[in-house]
């Protein structure tokens, strides 16, 4: 069967990763709903805690997943399956391996947990609940690979719809054992297995899908070397990534208490669930771009990724201004007013969001050109200013959540914002990367003036937090379309965009 055109996968992906997520959406609020009203906050803050010094842990990776991706676009546009054979058993075995390591990593890590735990040590079965969460990390290194060969060929929808259903299935079980028999370690395991269970329906896809053989030929010299090389840079762009944003939750408990973890863990999920949106959005077209990049010249991919660079953006500016302006009314009708924080704290939640996803975009083309190897020391100086700019924000003046927030800002503001584009523009497209930045200054220009026209015009809207939270909402809409929109008038990028979108509509209307 002939496949499909580029845009026309392109436009499909993201269509249902988008359905997907918001069908999503709704998820993880009842499944933290149910968490906090049945099982307490002190259990919300040692998961949320728990995940996190998982996600350090799965450091053990060292990005081979980005890296073998890399390998497979090329195959794939040739439908070479010999050597697709060969990478996908390179990666399987690769994989198999660091499920082991990081298993053995946990049990090994296990009892230094009451450092992180402090008096939260006395919460029943908390060790117990570590390995469940350990054991549900680990296990889904297992299958895991085999999505990695879907998106690359442009099949991200599978995963979705597969996702979804499981997901819904399991939320289901989780819900009703909960209110049932009340047990952390049952909602737990039903939690943590759910991408496992995914994995194996992707896995028995995958299998039905492609002739994939059983081969014991090996990688050649020439893969190797550019494999060990993206792998030794994703290794650190990786520890970089997991530092900044996955150890705040520890450097919290250790200095703040595992309660105010709870508290914050309630907003990462609000920012969690946008932050898979857009990478839903751009997985969906990872793949075509990477076909795209074989096919044609520096230039054209300049472009394109200048007009995705402004779809991202357009998505950021709406999810900025939503966790800024709604967060607050959100937490109070989800969970009750009690578990709001501070408007300071919810505004560094946003600023924070806003710089670390502009380079959403960015992360993928240097993962679809293979340019990890050059990111080495620039993942170094966004580890050390991180951890040098949060520990002193929290320890020395003692400023806990604010802390936390600020070294995840100063730190990305001084590293990776400005050395991401470098990378790509530089050994990428060759060309100079001050374009990007006049977009960059001139994007945060526009959030400026969005949120004076949303600042103006909030005290004239009603202040029953419903109507308020309706209005606002739709306030916040209207100015993120008309204002990029006249900012972007007569522009390249908003054409591109239209286009996409007068596409969609002629789909929908066939």
């Amino acid at each position: 069967m002939k496949k499909k055109p580029r845009s026309a996968l392109a436009l499909r992906n993201s269509f249902v990763s988008g359905f997907v997520m918001l069908l999503n959406f709704p998820i993880q609020f009842i499944n933290r709903y149910f968490m906090i009203h049945y099982l307490g906050v002190t259990y919300l803050g040692l998961t949320s805690l728990f995940t996190n010094i998982l996600s350090v842990l799965s450091l053990a990776d060292l990005g081979i997943g980005s890296a073998i991706t890399f390998l497979l676009y090329k195959p794939l546009a040739n439908r070479d399956f010999d050597r697709l054979s060969i990478i996908m058993k390179y990666y399987r075995r690769i994989y198999r391996f660091i499920a082991g390591i990081m298993f053995i990593l946990g049990i090994v890590i296990l009892p230094f947990l009451k450092f992180f735990l402090g008096k939260s040590i006395n919460y029943p079965h908390v060790y117990t609940l570590f390995v469940i969460y350990l054991l549900g990390s680990a296990s889904s290194y297992l299958f895991s690979y085999n999505q990695s060969l879907l998106y690359a060929d442009q099949e991200n929808h599978i995963v979705s719809w597969i996702n979804l259903i499981v997901t819904y299935l399991m939320l289901s079980i989780q819900i009703y054992t909960v209110i049932l028999y009340k047990n952390p370690l049952l909602y737990a395991a039903l939690f943590v297995f759910s991408g496992f269970v995914t994995n194996i329906f992707v896995t028995l896809y995958v299998n039905k899908k492609y002739p994939l053989i059983n081969t014991h030929e090996k990688l050649d010299k020439k893969s190797r070397d550019i494999l060990v090389q993206n792998v030794i840079g994703n290794m650190f762009m990786r520890i970089s990534g997991v530092l900044v944003t996955s150890t705040n939750s520890i450097f919290l408990s250790a200095f703040a208490g595992v309660v105010i973890v709870g508290l914050y863990a309630n907003y990462v999920t609000i920012t969690t669930v946008i932050q898979k949106f857009m990478t839903q959005i751009i997985n969906a077209i990872s793949g075509s771009v990477g076909n795209f990049i074989v096919e044609k010249s520096r230039k054209e991919s300049e472009k394109l990724f200048n007009n995705l660079q402004f779809i991202n953006f357009l998505i950021l500016n709406v999810a900025f201004l939503g966790i800024l302006f709604l967060s607050n009314d959100v937490i109070t009708l989800w969970i009750g007013e009690k578990y709001v924080i501070s408007r300071l704290n919810v505004f560094l939640i946003a600023v924070s969001f806003y710089f670390m996803n502009y380079r959403m975009l960015g992360w993928s083309f240097i993962s679809i050109y293979g340019l990890a190897r050059y990111m080495k020391i620039f993942s170094i100086n966004e580890m050390i200013a991180n951890i040098a700019f949060t520990l002193l924000y929290m320890w020395a003046f003692d400023l806990k959540l604010t802390g936390v927030l600020l070294g995840t800002i100063t730190s990305t503001i001084l590293t990776v914002t400005w050395q991401d584009p470098y990378i790509i523009f530089h050994h990428a497209f060759h060309s100079n990367v001050r374009s990007y930045f006049n977009k960059y200054f001139y994007n945060l220009l526009i959030v400026a003036i969005e949120c004076g026209i949303i600042i103006a015009i909030e005290p004239l809207l009603p202040t029953n937090i419903i109507l308020h939270l309706i209005s606002l909402l739709m306030l916040i809409g209207i100015v993120s379309i008309v204002i990029p929109f006249i900012c972007y008038l007569g522009k390249d990028e908003l054409r591109y965009s239209l286009g996409i979108v007068e596409r969609i509509g002629a789909k929908i209307a066939n």
